[in-house]
């Protein structure tokens, strides 16, 4: 078993055993080298050096003895400060040559006080920033005349502090704290098209009224993005958040998870300090909460965001949510929370197409200055197209593995690295079966509906091109294409036909769907 394999069975048992830690150790943690007595680790954050020692080193040596049977040592060294390999399966890697995590990995429902284990010191716990007693072996004493004493003439104010006017003052705490805000999260890098461009245009006009209060739009508030997880909703908060912050760092912007905000909720009316927590969320000038679909559970929840939510409301703050589903869609969600939530702009994101996925693979390829062949970037574009956090997660994989084994990225290589998320199969036989499939997937409609008697405008343009594509790429005869399509006759199929090809002339939409089919179609 190579280093490879044992250490994706060792994130696997972190998955199982220790949900919460995975995203951490599958972004921050690399297998460095392996021997038969040792299994180093390298880490991007130096402060999990220590907590890794301190709190899950026992439980790294219980995992790798179940799978290999060996007893090792584990040893983790921050970038940088690695000892000698212990076995050259895995070369040197440096911070230059590791994708770094463009998320927080670490899940903001993890509250310490509800766990055994307490989550790693932050970065700014972090032991090499921590301050070194002074060193004064060099000091010597000054003589009476070196010393500047105070005119006693000056010294008729002493009471009123005049000796201390110079002396800075500790800053006060600021009541209003920020949320985690990852600051790599911009609306420059976020790539936007059809699936999501109504969200991301609304997203940038509710930040750039920080700066442009004359273009403020209340039909932009509240701001409700909906979409499946992995699809950019997050992003689009932090980026409001940066924006925001670079522009008006005077403004108070908050964001939140709605975990966080219950908690948070749940321990104010346990300590009673709830004047504390109305202060806090009721004084902003820009509210973003993440994933709000878990608001429909607890009734104190949703009577403090309703009324939260009114008094920001009231003031023309704005408010910007976030959601896996519609307002009407969420459960135990109460109507007039339902209404508050929809009364602005609800906008979707659907999963990324074909064309979507090949820009984010590009413009991940031209930040860290690799060279991503096309092959490559189509192979992973076509196979991976539902889920932007996916994609990303194949790129990192395969970023990293090309710079361990230092060995140029080939399609041949990318199978091989990404077999786990994209399984190596024997080729598709081309039918017109298949070839409905993967229109249908192509442009998100059901097979049932395209099969169907009817002529629903959705499905006009879909069942046309399929009828095309099945013709060109089998040259099978139009009845045999009527009964394959359930329709009356075959002069139906003919004028499908003649539609997408005099389509194909005039219209670069059509020719870009036809190219990007065939290429789905090629990589079966």
């Amino acid at each position: 078993m190579d280093i490879f394999e044992l250490w994706d069975k060792v994130l696997a048992a972190i998955d199982e055993k220790d949900h919460q830690y995975y995203q951490m150790f599958f972004n921050d943690v690399y297998p460095f080298s392996m021997s038969d007595t040792q299994l180093v680790l390298s880490v991007t954050k130096p402060y999990l050096v220590r907590w890794i020692n301190n709190m899950y080193r026992e439980k790294l040596v219980e995992i790798v003895k179940n799978i290999t049977g060996k007893t090792v040592s584990v040893d983790v060294y921050a970038q940088g400060s690695e000892p000698e390999k212990a076995s050259p399966a895995a070369p040197e890697m440096t911070p230059e040559t590791i994708p770094q995590a463009e998320e927080d990995p670490f899940p903001e429902s993890f509250h310490p006080e509800k766990e055994a284990e307490p989550l790693p010191l932050s970065e700014k716990e972090n032991p090499e920033d921590e301050l070194i007693p002074p060193d004064f072996s060099e000091l010597t004493p000054k003589t009476l005349d070196q010393v500047d004493l105070p005119d006693i003439h000056h010294m008729e104010n002493l009471n009123e502090g005049s000796l201390f006017d110079n002396i800075p003052k500790k800053p006060e705490r600021p009541s209003f704290s920020m949320g985690r805000v990852n600051k790599e999260f911009t609306f420059e890098n976020f790539v936007h098209g059809n699936c999501n461009e109504m969200a991301y245009q609304a997203a940038r006009a509710v930040a750039e009224t920080a700066i442009q209060p004359k273009t403020r739009d209340q039909n932009l508030n509240p701001l409700f993005i909906y979409g499946p997880s992995g699809l950019g909703k997050t992003h689009l908060l932090h980026a409001i958040c940066n924006y925001v912050n670079e522009k008006r760092p005077d403004m108070k912007v908050l964001f939140v998870s709605s975990e966080a905000f219950t908690n948070e909720l749940i321990d104010a009316i346990q300590k009673h300090t709830m004047p504390k927590f109305r202060e806090k969320y009721r004084n902003l000038d820009f509210l973003l909460i993440d994933d709000v679909q878990f608001f429909g559970s607890r009734d104190s929840t949703k009577m403090e965001i309703f009324n939260t939510f009114n008094e920001l409301y009231d003031k023309k703050k704005y408010i910007i949510l976030t959601s896996d589903r519609t307002p009407a869609d969420i459960e135990k969600l109460e109507a007039r929370l339902q209404s508050r939530f929809s009364s602005g702009l609800v906008a979707q994101i659907s999963p990324p197409d074909y064309e979507i996925c090949c820009i984010i693979l590009r413009k991940r390829a031209e930040k860290n200055h690799i060279s991503l062949p096309e092959n490559v970037v189509d192979y992973i574009a076509s196979h991976i197209n539902t889920n932007v956090r996916e994609l990303e997660g194949a790129f990192k994989k395969l970023f990293t593995y090309s710079k361990i084994k230092q060995v140029p990225i080939t399609l041949e290589f990318t199978r091989e690295a990404l077999k786990d998320q994209i399984p190596l199969e024997s080729p598709q036989e081309l039918s017109v079966d298949f070839i409905i499939d993967t229109v249908c997937k192509y442009y998100g409609v059901k097979k049932e509906a395209m099969l169907a008697r009817g002529r629903p405008k959705k499905i006009v343009i879909p069942r046309q091109m399929a009828m095309f594509i099945s013709r060109k790429e089998l040259d099978i005869s139009f009845p045999t294409l009527r009964d394959a399509f359930h329709v009356g006759d075959h002069s139906t199929v003919i004028y499908a036909c003649e539609r997408v090809q005099k389509r194909l002339e005039n219209d670069r939409q059509t020719r870009e769907d036809v190219e990007a089919i065939e290429k789905l179609l090629k990589n079966r």
